[in-house]
């Protein structure tokens, strides 16, 4: 219903404007129409406090519902702040579309660190987060693990290069199809 206004006449009392009876009834079916719509009315659950819109009932929910492929547009200016919240964590919507918080999944803004669990990535580190804690890269099916490393068949200084010694420095531990190997490693001098 279209907003009904009340016809006052051109002038007071001139008799031109709505009898009392109908200038009331508008005001009826305005206030009607408003109460429907509104926290005031029966059964609803929403209402404005100050800065605040809020949900009267208890766990009641708030829909935001644009018509047809209109979006739900939040202007921020710079942040958007959940009160309720784990520190430092990224949100991500779950499969119901939730947005979730999770100390899983965090970012350190002071030291530009991303930890997922028990695995961090600082620059161009990935590391675990626990101390002797191993760290697996497993592919899927016949995937592959695939390194892109610098090569050379000697050791020592660039232009000063020897054979590789008989001894290796150190060996590093890697683990194929669950066998473990060592690699021999020499030191660069």
């Amino acid at each position: 219903m279209a907003k009904q206004t009340i016809n006052i006449g051109s002038a007071a009392n001139d008799g031109t404007g709505d009898p009392l009876r109908t200038a009331f009834d508008k005001i009826n079916d305005n206030f009607g129409e408003l109460y429907a719509v509104s926290a005031a009315g029966s059964g609803n659950n929403v209402a404005i406090s100050g800065n605040s819109l809020i949900s009267e009932n208890t766990n009641g929910n708030i829909t935001l519902d644009p018509n047809g492929t209109g979006r739900v547009v939040i202007a921020t200016a710079s942040e958007l702040r959940f009160t309720d919240h784990v520190d430092n964590a990224i949100p991500y919507a779950d499969a119901d579309g939730d947005i979730q918080f999770s100390s899983k999944l965090t970012w350190n803004n002071t030291t530009f660190t991303l930890q997922a669990e028990d695995v961090t990535i600082h620059g161009g580190t990935i590391s675990t987060a626990n101390s002797n804690q191993d760290l697996t890269i497993d592919p899927s099916g016949t995937g592959t693990v695939n390194f892109t490393v610098p090569a050379q068949s000697t050791v020592g200084a660039a232009g000063g290069a020897s054979a590789v010694p008989a001894t290796p420095d150190t060996y590093f531990k890697i683990k194929v199809n669950g066998t473990e190997y060592v690699v021999p490693a020499f030191a660069v001098s």
